[in-house]
């Protein structure tokens, strides 16, 4: 049986989601708030899937809110770190020099992403088996 589309977002979801996590207990913080930002991403695309809804081939996370019509349901805090980790879809990628975003970033960052991350991963299930 083939799953659906929102399915297959979720599972690659899932897939960065524990990524992060691993990457967290490495110690390599830029690349676990990249796996957050990458989590975070497709679950937004999962639900913006699921609500039958064009997925745009965008990064932001703050823009996909908006266009599945969740925006709202983020709190003002949440809004702030959807924004920081949208900026991480392209300095963890293509930042010249590695050392100088390393140190912008320590352990309690990286933890709060993947916290984020996950209560995002939760609410995406949830929206998709209401």
């Amino acid at each position: 049986m083939s799953r659906s589309v929102h399915e297959k977002w979720v599972e690659r979801a899932r897939y960065d989601l524990e990524t992060a996590e691993v990457l967290l207990a490495a110690g390599r913080y830029i690349y676990v708030v990249f796996m957050c930002q990458q989590a975070i991403e497709k679950c937004f695309k999962a639900v913006i899937s699921y609500r039958s809804l064009e997925v745009p081939p965008i990064h932001n996370l703050r823009r996909l809110a908006e266009v599945g019509g969740f925006l709202a349901e983020s709190s003002p805090t949440e809004l702030r770190w959807l924004d920081y980790l949208s900026q991480f879809y392209l300095n963890a990628r293509y930042k010249e020099d590695v050392q100088e975003l390393a140190r912008q970033l320590g352990e309690d960052t990286a933890r709060e992403c993947v916290r984020l991350a996950r209560g995002k991963m939760e609410w995406c299930i949830h929206e998709l088996t209401r």
